[in-house]
Protein backbone atom coordinates (compact mmCIF):
# COMPACT_ATOMS: atom_id res chain seq x y z
CA UNK A 1 0.00 0.00 0.00
CA UNK A 2 1.56 2.74 -1.44
CA UNK A 3 0.51 6.64 0.93
CA UNK A 4 0.82 9.95 -0.31
CA UNK A 5 0.93 13.22 1.63
CA UNK A 6 -0.24 16.07 -0.66
CA UNK A 7 1.59 18.54 -0.92
CA UNK A 8 -1.09 21.25 0.12
CA UNK A 9 -0.44 19.21 3.39
CA UNK A 10 2.80 19.98 4.11
CA UNK A 11 3.36 23.37 3.04
CA UNK A 12 0.22 24.43 4.29
CA UNK A 13 -0.29 22.76 7.73
CA UNK A 14 3.01 20.51 8.60
CA UNK A 15 5.59 24.02 7.99
CA UNK A 16 3.53 26.23 9.87
CA UNK A 17 3.81 23.83 12.61
CA UNK A 18 7.66 23.60 11.98
CA UNK A 19 7.99 27.51 11.85
CA UNK A 20 5.74 28.17 15.30
CA UNK A 21 7.79 24.95 17.39
CA UNK A 22 11.36 26.66 15.73
CA UNK A 23 10.04 29.66 17.47
CA UNK A 24 9.23 28.76 20.53
CA UNK A 25 12.75 27.08 20.64
CA UNK A 26 14.23 30.51 20.00
CA UNK A 27 11.61 32.22 22.35
CA UNK A 28 12.46 29.25 25.01
CA UNK A 29 15.88 28.66 24.62
CA UNK A 30 17.03 27.87 28.19
CA UNK A 31 13.97 25.68 28.89
CA UNK A 32 14.35 23.43 25.71
CA UNK A 33 18.16 23.33 26.24
CA UNK A 34 17.46 21.91 30.04
CA UNK A 35 15.30 19.39 28.22
CA UNK A 36 17.34 18.31 25.36
CA UNK A 37 20.44 17.94 27.79
CA UNK A 38 18.24 15.90 30.31
CA UNK A 39 17.18 13.74 27.35
CA UNK A 40 20.98 12.89 26.18
CA UNK A 41 21.81 12.21 29.42
CA UNK A 42 20.00 9.22 29.24
CA UNK A 43 22.14 8.12 26.64
CA UNK A 44 19.48 6.26 24.49
CA UNK A 45 19.62 6.76 20.87
CA UNK A 46 16.66 5.45 20.85
CA UNK A 47 14.98 7.75 23.01
CA UNK A 48 16.69 10.54 20.76
CA UNK A 49 14.63 8.76 17.86
CA UNK A 50 11.58 8.70 19.59
CA UNK A 51 11.38 12.53 20.43
CA UNK A 52 12.77 13.60 17.10
CA UNK A 53 9.46 11.26 15.59
CA UNK A 54 7.37 12.92 18.27
CA UNK A 55 8.78 16.20 17.86
CA UNK A 56 7.63 16.07 13.51
CA UNK A 57 4.09 14.60 15.15
CA UNK A 58 3.73 17.34 17.13
CA UNK A 59 4.63 19.55 14.30
CA UNK A 60 2.15 18.48 12.51
CA UNK A 61 -0.84 18.67 14.93
CA UNK A 62 0.00 22.16 15.54
CA UNK A 63 0.10 23.04 12.51
CA UNK A 64 -3.32 21.36 12.46
CA UNK A 65 -4.32 23.54 15.14
CA UNK A 66 -2.95 26.34 13.27
CA UNK A 67 -4.69 25.33 9.94
CA UNK A 68 -8.32 25.03 11.89
CA UNK A 69 -8.10 28.07 13.76
CA UNK A 70 -7.83 30.03 10.76
CA UNK A 71 -10.62 28.22 8.93
CA UNK A 72 -12.82 28.94 12.51
CA UNK A 73 -11.36 32.38 13.32
CA UNK A 74 -9.86 33.95 10.82
CA UNK A 75 -11.70 33.26 7.81
CA UNK A 76 -15.06 34.94 9.39
CA UNK A 77 -13.28 38.30 10.07
CA UNK A 78 -11.48 38.44 6.64
CA UNK A 79 -15.00 37.38 4.97
CA UNK A 80 -16.86 39.97 7.03
CA UNK A 81 -13.32 42.35 6.00
CA UNK A 82 -13.02 41.99 1.88
CA UNK A 83 -16.37 40.18 1.25
CA UNK A 84 -16.45 36.66 -0.55
CA UNK A 85 -18.41 34.60 -2.94
CA UNK A 86 -21.33 32.77 -2.01
CA UNK A 87 -20.30 28.77 -1.74
CA UNK A 88 -22.80 27.84 -4.41
CA UNK A 89 -21.34 30.40 -6.90
CA UNK A 90 -17.79 29.58 -6.03
CA UNK A 91 -19.02 25.84 -6.95
CA UNK A 92 -21.02 26.58 -10.15
CA UNK A 93 -18.25 28.70 -11.25
CA UNK A 94 -15.97 25.89 -10.62
CA UNK A 95 -18.11 23.71 -13.02
CA UNK A 96 -18.36 25.40 -16.11
CA UNK A 97 -14.85 24.77 -17.26
CA UNK A 98 -11.46 23.18 -16.58
CA UNK A 99 -9.74 26.06 -16.65
CA UNK A 100 -12.30 27.70 -14.15
CA UNK A 101 -11.98 24.58 -12.01
CA UNK A 102 -8.37 24.72 -12.03
CA UNK A 103 -8.07 28.44 -11.79
CA UNK A 104 -10.69 28.62 -8.64
CA UNK A 105 -8.73 25.45 -6.67
CA UNK A 106 -5.82 27.59 -7.03
CA UNK A 107 -6.84 30.75 -5.98
CA UNK A 108 -8.64 28.35 -2.87
CA UNK A 109 -5.49 27.02 -2.28
CA UNK A 110 -3.50 30.36 -2.43
CA UNK A 111 -6.17 32.00 0.35
CA UNK A 112 -5.73 28.91 2.12
CA UNK A 113 -2.23 29.06 2.73
CA UNK A 114 -2.98 33.19 3.30
CA UNK A 115 -5.20 32.76 5.87
CA UNK A 116 -2.96 29.99 7.78
CA UNK A 117 -0.16 32.55 7.47
CA UNK A 118 -1.89 35.03 9.31
CA UNK A 119 -2.69 32.46 12.20
CA UNK A 120 0.76 31.52 12.41
CA UNK A 121 1.94 34.95 12.88
CA UNK A 122 -1.17 36.08 14.87
CA UNK A 123 0.07 33.18 17.72
CA UNK A 124 3.53 34.22 17.09
CA UNK A 125 2.85 37.70 17.82
CA UNK A 126 1.39 35.89 21.29
CA UNK A 127 4.28 34.16 21.82
CA UNK A 128 7.15 37.11 21.62
CA UNK A 129 4.89 39.35 23.43
CA UNK A 130 4.32 36.81 26.58
CA UNK A 131 8.71 36.65 26.08
CA UNK A 132 9.22 40.31 25.65
CA UNK A 133 10.91 39.86 22.48
CA UNK A 134 9.36 43.48 20.94
CA UNK A 135 11.61 43.60 17.66
CA UNK A 136 10.45 40.30 16.85
CA UNK A 137 6.68 40.70 17.99
CA UNK A 138 7.08 43.90 15.33
CA UNK A 139 8.29 41.37 12.88
CA UNK A 140 5.23 39.17 13.10
CA UNK A 141 2.85 41.97 13.26
CA UNK A 142 3.92 43.11 9.79
CA UNK A 143 3.83 39.99 8.66
CA UNK A 144 0.66 40.19 9.93
CA UNK A 145 -0.41 42.81 7.97
CA UNK A 146 1.34 41.72 5.03
CA UNK A 147 -0.71 38.61 4.65
CA UNK A 148 -3.88 39.87 5.33
CA UNK A 149 -3.13 42.42 2.48
CA UNK A 150 -2.40 39.30 0.46
CA UNK A 151 -5.46 37.69 1.36
CA UNK A 152 -7.13 40.59 0.29
CA UNK A 153 -5.93 40.22 -3.36
CA UNK A 154 -6.63 36.46 -3.03
CA UNK A 155 -10.28 37.16 -2.24
CA UNK A 156 -10.57 40.02 -4.80
CA UNK A 157 -9.16 37.95 -7.79
CA UNK A 158 -11.82 34.62 -6.61
CA UNK A 159 -14.67 36.88 -6.51
CA UNK A 160 -13.82 38.33 -9.67
CA UNK A 161 -13.00 34.61 -11.47
CA UNK A 162 -16.34 33.49 -10.19
CA UNK A 163 -18.32 36.31 -11.47
CA UNK A 164 -16.78 36.03 -15.00
CA UNK A 165 -16.74 32.58 -14.91
CA UNK A 166 -20.65 32.60 -14.18
CA UNK A 167 -21.46 35.58 -17.14
CA UNK A 168 -19.57 33.64 -19.39
CA UNK A 169 -21.44 30.51 -18.46
CA UNK A 170 -24.74 32.62 -19.16
CA UNK A 171 -23.86 33.42 -22.39
CA UNK A 172 -22.75 37.03 -21.18
CA UNK A 173 -19.91 39.29 -22.15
Amino acid sequence: METKVPFYNIVNIFLPGLVLLGSSVLLFLDEVMTLVQSITNLGSTGLEILVTVSLFAIAYEVGYIIFRLGSAAIEPLLKKMFGWVEHSDFIAAGKTSEKAHDKLEMLSREYGYTRTQITLFIALTVLTGVRTQWWFMFVCILCVGLFTLTARGHMKKTQKAVKQYLRASCGES
